[in-house]
């Protein structure tokens, strides 16, 4: 073979082994790029999660924070109507109670149960029933019978200017107060209950 023949069998065989060393590097370095790629978006992706997860974290807590306070204004509002509504109900339920003793049958009611209670609760004797001017005689005598019917002896009656509607019994020191500050001395009460129906009504 001549020697011309050997350089160019030489020469193809080194061009051979660089094209093959050339695909293998070239081969490589696309996987190592490839490898780096995929790092970069898991990294990128691990990065946006975490973003993402703060800003949920935060927007989450801004709804609870904007929640909680949506739940006290409405508190604060129910309340302001309640408290409202009771400035109303109060006057009324005077007004009403007065007109009931103003009616002879509702305040003939009123009289009979407060002085069953007070039967129950007080001894037969020393009773002095005070009620307004211008309890009717006639009823002051309806109830003196009924009150000996039921053993008390003697009753006294006396009026009183400052009474508007209702009685009170005294015996001795103790003291059933029905009339219409005595029903409405216990504020606290009243208000709760006027609370309770305010709220069922609502």
């Amino acid at each position: 073979m001549s020697i011309a023949r050997q350089v160019r069998a030489l020469v193809r065989v080194a061009e051979d082994y660089r094209a093959e060393h050339r695909s293998e590097l070239l081969a490589a370095a696309d996987a190592q790029s490839r490898r780096i790629l995929e790092h970069a978006h898991a990294v990128a992706r691990s990065r946006l999660r975490e973003a993402l997860s703060d800003q949920r974290e935060r927007v989450d807590v801004a709804i609870a924070e904007a929640e909680t306070e949506l739940v006290m204004q409405h508190r604060v509002s129910a309340q302001k109507r309640l408290a409202a509504a009771l400035e109303v109900s109060l006057p009324m339920l005077e007004q009403a109670l007065h007109r009931r003793w103003q009616s002879p049958l509702a305040r003939a009611r009123w009289v009979e149960q407060h002085l069953k209670v007070a039967s129950s609760v007080l001894p037969p004797t020393g009773w002095t029933i005070v009620h307004p001017l211008d309890w009717p005689q006639d009823e002051r005598v309806e109830v003196r019978r009924w009150l000996q019917a039921h053993g008390i002896e003697d009753p006294r009656f006396e009026s009183d200017a400052a009474l508007s509607a209702g009685i009170r019994v005294t015996c001795g020191l103790n003291l059933l107060d029905a009339s219409l500050d005595g029903l409405l001395a216990d504020r606290a009460l009243i208000e709760g209950r006027l609370l309770h129906y305010l709220q069922e009504a609502a």
